[in-house]
């Protein structure tokens, strides 16, 4: 979605963030109590300082310390994070590792497997998770993360699935391959700077073109897609924040 889009739609996406024209029970409590929550999580304090961590250590240095993930969104990463409590993580793309760090905070139990071949050379990704120590496996190779994530998908076991960026087509296919199946079956992909990237504008909107159930969430920068056969399918335009 466009700046101009964005600027036109902006009423309407926050008219429906309200829950105003949301008839699916499951649509609106995910909007209300999970996008639109304002009561404060107990893991807020700790974002906030991994966030003035990266700010500080990316200092004014970093050619895209622009593209920081904003408070808000760290924190909404961390409610819908919260709400389906993933076993096995798979982030793509770190950055600064703050938002690895908010999703990886709902359980102490959860492993978080993460693409970041810049990982070795970045120390504000380092300083922010290695306080999580074995239950971080960070990959190199986009291929092999993926690879090593489904291998420890089994039974009930959801898939959730953060994308931050996609670095080149090579990434995209692996990534294909591996999200265009849970978006036929069960499981749930976030997809961050759609806006930004148009590598991940293409894989969002291939997701959406897949979808034979389930429900969409996006304001344009940010999307949630939630795979679930008992869910008709719909797509929400809102206003996140």
């Amino acid at each position: 979605m466009g700046r101009f889009r964005r600027y036109r739609t902006a009423w309407s996406r926050h008219h429906r963030s309200g829950g105003f024209g949301i008839h699916s029970p499951f649509a609106f409590n995910f909007v209300q109590n999970v996008l639109g929550e304002r009561y404060p999580y107990y893991a807020y304090a700790r974002i906030a300082k991994w966030r003035a961590k990266a700010k500080a250590a990316l200092g004014g240095c970093w050619p895209h310390s622009s593209s920081l993930i904003s408070l808000n969104e760290a924190r909404m990463l961390f409610r819908i994070t919260n709400f389906f409590n993933p076993s096995q993580l798979l982030v793509v793309g770190a950055r600064s590792g703050v938002s690895a760090a908010s999703v990886k905070a709902v359980s102490s139990q959860s492993v978080l497997h993460l693409y970041s071949p810049q990982y070795a050379q970045s120390k504000v990704q380092q300083q922010l998770l290695q306080p999580f120590g074995d239950q971080v496996h960070h990959y190199s190779a986009i291929s092999e993360c993926v690879q090593a994530y489904f291998s420890q998908i089994s039974g009930d076991a959801e898939p959730f699935v953060l994308v931050n960026e996609i670095g080149d087509e090579m990434e995209l296919d692996a990534l294909k391959s591996a999200i265009l199946p849970i978006v036929r079956k069960q499981g749930v992909i976030v997809m961050r700077n759609l806006h930004k990237h148009e590598l991940v504008a293409r894989l969002w909107a291939e997701c959406k073109d897949h979808a034979l159930y389930g429900q969409t969430y996006t304001n344009g920068k940010t999307g949630i897609l939630i795979a679930n056969p008992k869910l008709q399918l719909e797509h929400f335009s809102l206003w996140l924040k």
